[in-house]
């Protein structure tokens, strides 16, 4: 029974290439889909390491379809390597210190009540989300440890007085990680994926300023009625906080700022800069990001062999390059043109107006949350399929992208399941799965609001629409 999940995986794909090839495909993209298929599966079930498994695929299928270099072309796409950097850029924010000293300062400046504090945690978080491209790295490793340090501080624990402080604290960081996780592109990794499917299907090209400037009206939005939302919603019995007693402790643990962190702060300042001039000074977002990694090994801020002991990194490379090469392929090879035209044919939505159809797609992304547990598993399965439905039904590519690709990350505070921060922060203990769940679909249904209600007048002003 221990190996049904490798089981699985191998016949999804068998049973896709005993079928005959539909007409208008070619023989490879079937083949390929079968492949693309297997990898998804892989996702789903997990019968090994992502990573590994990728590699058994790229094996499996350069044997026995001979497409070794479509299925290793991501390898060599800037998306994959902007991804890898990120990963590396938030390794420098960790050992340096720079991203506690950041939340320290910003409790003691602005951290002397319930809700300041709340707004302190998703100020940081904010702050931070440009370099990582993990929330539950940045959210859940960088910010909420010392957000929990300050709750635990005042007498809140999960064990006691949990509605104190540390309740309304944590279930305030889960929204805030995936509302900052959508503000900007190099917030979390399963961005990139969706910026390389709407590439590839929509033909929409999103760059690094034009992400942002989609979404910093709408985000900015929720994530400022965000704590005010969960205080009324789930409100701290603890109203003010001594934030100068709290400020002072934290510094003297970390000590006067050091070298590396000054030259990361400069490091970073020049790369957002760099990535949000990059419409007009035309520099690749990913230049931008290698050259921040490669400074920060050049002035030791960070070792080589800081970056090889961050596995996550590497694993993540490994299988994001094969799923966007598999893509590429199919795309290449016309699968999802064909695709759209076969949904074109049969799909209940034509002729409906544009609006209908746009809030008909962003309900469907929404509501398929309650199955995945992975968001980088919901892009790879779902994205395809409902980016192929928006360029079916002829709605507005940029627009309807955005509206799909912002709800993909907000909606996951629907449950406490839906991505690995959820883990992090539920497990704690602090809040029960039916308030999780409640104040989860409230502001989920918020964000969907605010994103057709302004985000779609806003984005036509941008002549995205």
């Amino acid at each position: 029974m221990k190996y049904w999940r490798h089981a699985v995986c191998f016949l999804v794909p068998i049973g896709i290439l005993m079928c005959p090839v539909p007409d208008g495909l070619t023989l490879k993209a079937w083949q390929l889909f079968a492949v693309y298929m297997a990898a998804l599966t892989g996702f789903i079930v997990r019968p090994m390491n992502m990573a590994a498994m990728f590699l058994c695929i790229f094996a499996i299928s350069g044997l026995a379809f001979g497409n070794t270099e479509v299925v290793l072309s991501g390898f060599a796409s800037s998306t994959a390597w902007l991804v890898f950097s990120a990963f590396m850029i938030g390794i420098a924010f960790t050992k340096t210190g720079l991203g506690r000293r950041l939340a320290y300062w910003l409790v003691g400046k602005f951290g002397g009540t319930a809700l300041g504090l709340g707004y302190v945690a998703v100020l940081s978080d904010l702050v931070l989300a440009p370099a990582t491209p993990s929330n539950t790295a940045r959210t859940g490793g960088t910010i909420y440890p010392i957000i929990r340090n300050v709750a635990e501080a005042l007498g809140s624990t999960p064990e006691h007085d949990g509605r104190k402080i540390g309740s309304y604290l944590t279930v305030l960081m889960y929204s805030t990680g995936l509302t900052t996780g959508y503000i900007f592109m190099t917030a979390i990794a399963p961005n990139f994926l969706m910026v390389d499917f709407g590439r590839r299907i929509l033909k929409v090209d999103i760059s690094w300023g034009l992400w942002l400037e989609a979404a910093v009206v709408p985000g900015m939005i929720c994530l400022l009625l965000l704590p005010l939302l969960v205080y009324w919603l789930y409100p701290p019995t603890l109203k003010t906080i001594d934030k100068r007693s709290f400020a002072a402790k934290g510094a003297q643990e970390l000590g006067p700022i050091s070298r590396n962190e000054k030259l990361l702060a400069l490091f970073f300042v020049l790369a957002v800069l760099g990535w949000a001039t990059g419409s007009w000074t035309h520099i690749d977002s990913t230049a931008v990001a290698i050259s921040l990694v490669g400074a920060c090994l050049f002035f030791q801020v960070v070792t080589w062999d800081d970056l090889l002991d961050n596995r996550s990194a590497w694993t993540t490379f490994v299988w994001y390059a094969g799923i966007i090469g598999i893509a590429g392929g199919l795309a290449k090879y016309g699968f999802f043109v064909w695709l759209a035209k076969v949904l074109q044919n049969n799909l209940p939505l034509a002729g409906h107006g544009t609006l209908t159809v746009m809030l008909a797609l962003v309900l469907a992304s929404i509501l398929l949350h309650y199955i995945f547990a992975s968001l980088a598993v919901f892009c790879a399965v779902m994205l395809p399929v409902i980016f192929t439905l928006t360029l079916a039904t002829g709605a507005p590519a940029y627009a309807t992208f955005f509206l799909i690709a912002f709800s993909v990350d907000y909606a996951a505070s629907l449950t406490h399941y839906s991505g690995a921060l959820g883990a992090v922060l539920f497990g704690t203990g602090y809040v029960e799965q039916r308030i999780w769940w409640t104040i989860g679909l409230v502001y989920t249904a918020l964000s969907l609001a605010i994103h057709m209600g302004i985000g779609l007048p806003y984005w036509r002003l941008l002549g995205l629409w």
